[in-house]
Order: structure tokens, then C-alpha cells, then sequence
């Protein structure tokens, strides 16, 4: 039996020593670690520094701010619908079609674009009549107008029998 108590004594100061061994490693380990993720967050910390990068190479970083704001400058530029650009176009035309009359402030350019003006305004008035007295006829087509200064002549009524 003295045998058996003797192993059974080695085993729980196999076991004793090796939990206080363990734990002895376990506190290196720990320390290893918090060392590593120091050294790491340091080595990021560097790598993402830009002053470092413009220290090291100032004509690439100036390259790559300038493609980045191009980038940056053509997502935000509104892009022309159709209809703008038609209007454009017909802005043209009629800047086209008055010559030199809009770059004069004063005389007689002044004074025909202050008529062309009166009179575009009045043909938008017309037409803006003429519309709204088709919509007022309930679709029904719009009437040819007659009498004085037009081509069309009045048709006689043949539905009335006298």
C-alpha cells in the first residue's frame, strides 16, 4: 500500500506542479499576446497614417487626390434631360435669329428687342387662347376663324330650309 500512496502523491505533485506551470504559461502567453496586438495596432496605425505617404512620395499622392476629386466631380454633375436640351437648341436659334440685337443696352437694338419681346408675347397669348378654347369646345374640333384677314369664307348653312 505504501507503494500505492507513493504514486498517488508523485500524480497530485505532477498535477500541482503542472496547474501552477500552466498557469505560469498561461500568464506569458497573455502578456505575448497584449504585447503582439500592441505592436500590431501600431504597424496599422503607421500604415494609415497619409502623412507618411506624402512624406514618402508627394507626386503619387498629389496624382491620385487629383483622379479622386475628378471622380468625385463627375458624380455630381447633373446630366441634361431632353427636353433642356431641346430648349437649348431653340435658344440658340432664336439668339441666332436676332443677330446682334441682344448685345446692345441701349438705342435702337433696345428698342427692337423690347418689340420682339411685346410681340412674342402676344402670339403666346394667342396660342395660349386658341388652346384653352379648343378645350372648352369638349374635343369638339376648333372652329376656322373667318372674316376679316383670313383665307377661309364662310360656308352657308344649308340645314335651315326656309
Amino acid at each position: 500500500m505504501t507503494e500505492k500512496e507513493h504514486l498517488s502523491n508523485t500524480k497530485e505533485a505532477d498535477v500541482d506542479r503542472s496547474t501552477e506551470d500552466i498557469r505560469r504559461d498561461i500568464a506569458k502567453e497573455k502578456e505575448n499576446i497584449s504585447q503582439t496586438v500592441e505592436q500590431i495596432g501600431e504597424l496599422v496605425e503607421e500604415k494609415l497614417d497619409w502623412r507618411e505617404y506624402v512624406k514618402h512620395s508627394p507626386y503619387l499622392t498629389i496624382g491620385a487626390a487629383a483622379g479622386l476629386g475628378y471622380l468625385a466631380s463627375r458624380m455630381f454633375i447633373t446630366r441634361t434631360t431632353p427636353m433642356e436640351r431641346i430648349m437649348g437648341s431653340i435658344a440658340e436659334e432664336v439668339r441666332g435669329s436676332l443677330g446682334g440685337l441682344g448685345t446692345g443696352a441701349a438705342g435702337p437694338g433696345l428698342i427692337k428687342v423690347t418689340l420682339q419681346v411685346l410681340a412674342t408675347k402676344a402670339a403666346a397669348n394667342w396660342i395660349k387662347k386658341a388652346i384653352s378654347t379648343t378645350a372648352t369646345n369638349d374635343g369638339a374640333e376648333p372652329q376656322p376663324q373667318t372674316g376679316r384677314g383670313s383665307t377661309i369664307t364662310p360656308k352657308a348653312d344649308t340645314s335651315k330650309n326656309i
